[in-house]
Formats: C-alpha cells, sequence, structure tokens
C-alpha cells in the first residue's frame, strides 16, 4: 500500500497538532494492539508523548494571542474613557446656565474616575460599570441629556462590554511558565510521525497482513484529509509532497 502525498511543511501550527491527533484518534478506533509490532509500539508511544507537550505549546502560542487581542480592547476602552471626559471638557467655557451647571455635576463625578484608566483589568471593568450606572442614575441624567453626551456613555459601555466578554472567556487552563520552542517540536513530532507512517507503509507492502493494513489505510485518511486542505487553500493540487 502507498501513502497519500502530502506536503507536512505546509501545516500550520495549529494543523500539524490536528493532523497528528487525528491519526492517534484513527488508530485507537481500530482497536488494534500496538504491541503486536514493538517498533511500531515504539514509535507510536512518541507521537503520543509528543502530542500531549505540542499541544502545551499551542495553548501557550494561544495565551499570548489572547493576552495581545485582551490589551487592545483594554486600550479601546481607555479612549473611549477619554473620549468622555473630552465631550465634558468641550463645555468647560459655556456661557449657557445650564449647561455650565450640568457640566459642574458631572466634572465632580469624572473627576473621580481620573485614575481609571490605571487601575488593574477587573477593577477598570467594574470602575466602568460603575461609573455608566451613576450617569445613567436620576440624579446625573439630566445633565447628561443637557450636555448631549449619552451616546459618548453607550461606547463607553459598548467598549467595556467587549472586554469583558473576552476577558470572562479566556481559558482556565493553566499556563505553565515554561517557554517551549514550538518550531522544533513541531519539526520533531512531524518526523517522528513521518517515520511511523513510512514504516508502516514498508510493512504493509512486505507483509500484506491486516495489521498493518488497516494502519495504513487509517493513516491515509487523515493524509488526503489535509492534503485537500491545502490543495484547496494554495487553489492547485499539492504537487511538492515531502512525506
Amino acid at each position: 500500500m502507498k501513502l497519500q502525498q502530502i506536503s507536512l511543511n505546509r501545516l500550520q501550527y495549529v494543523e500539524s497538532g490536528q493532523f497528528i491527533n487525528r491519526f492517534l484518534t484513527d488508530f485507537d478506533s481500530l482497536g488494534l494492539d500496538p504491541s503486536e509490532d514493538p517498533e511500531f509500539q515504539l514509535s507510536y508511544d512518541s507521537l503520543k508523548e509528543q502530542a500531549v507537550v505540542y499541544e502545551l505549546a499551542l495553548m501557550q502560542i494561544r495565551a499570548k494571542a489572547a493576552s495581545g487581542a485582551l490589551a487592545q480592547l483594554d486600550q479601546v476602552r481607555d479612549q473611549k474613557f477619554a473620549t468622555l471626559r473630552q465631550a465634558l471638557l468641550v463645555h468647560r467655557y459655556t456661557d449657557d446656565p445650564a449647561e455650565k451647571s450640568a457640566y459642574t455635576l458631572l466634572r465632580i463625578v469624572l473627576k473621580t474616575y481620573r485614575d481609571l484608566i490605571r487601575m488593574n483589568f477587573e477593577a477598570e471593568t467594574l470602575a466602568i460599570n460603575t461609573l455608566i450606572s451613576t450617569l445613567r442614575s436620576a440624579q446625573y441624567l439630566p445633565a447628561i441629556q443637557t450636555l448631549g453626551m449619552e451616546n459618548h456613555i453607550t461606547v463607553l459601555e459598548t467598549a467595556n462590554e467587549a472586554f469583558k466578554g473576552m476577558f470572562d472567556s479566556r481559558s482556565t487552563e493553566t499556563i505553565t511558565t515554561t517557554v517551549y520552542d514550538t518550531k522544533m517540536l513541531r519539526k520533531t513530532i512531524l518526523n517522528t510521525y513521518t517515520e511511523l507512517a513510512q514504516y508502516c507503509a514498508i510493512m504493509a507492502k512486505r507483509k500484506n497482513t491486516p495489521y498493518y493494513n488497516q494502519i495504513v489505510t487509517a493513516i491515509n485518511h487523515g493524509r488526503k484529509y489535509y492534503a485537500d486542505i491545502l490543495a484547496h487553500r494554495s487553489g492547485v493540487a499539492d504537487a511538492t509532497p515531502d512525506a
């Protein structure tokens, strides 16, 4: 039996992990005993161990990406808070008595929250919620309406909710302080997989037994699936297989 051609080096980091896990899952579903071939089992066990470490490395990448996105959302809500304060300052020198009174009242409130952007994530979220509730209360809403600042409050609320949504949905999985060399881990695990796949193909051709034939069939299912993904991504058939 021949192996389905695929360029493993074109798989993205996450796809590489999914590709390996696909094989491990497909093999488990066969109900075969890996110890039937000690050499196969050695590579198979190594692949399983590497898959666990590689997943930890991917989790670290995702955590860093989430942290970056979270920081951007925090910056956005800080900007919206600054815009709210600037909207109030526009009325600083107004000659209209009603606007002057509204400005004085709201200035006292916003002054209380002037250090808001220096707070930690959770504290800032709570502070913004409290500020918005205060500004929409019966005591301060008339002043907000007088100065036409309702939209600025809504925009700030939207930005804060966007931050809160991402913050609350962060993975609760613990990311260790270990720094993983994801590039090297990916190279190693794909090399181990390639050696295993090629070995199984050789044994299937040499012995032509159900054991190896089933394994190669399972291997090819995953290879065909991801080869199609790569071909679709590039718009052409994969012409440079490496395994």
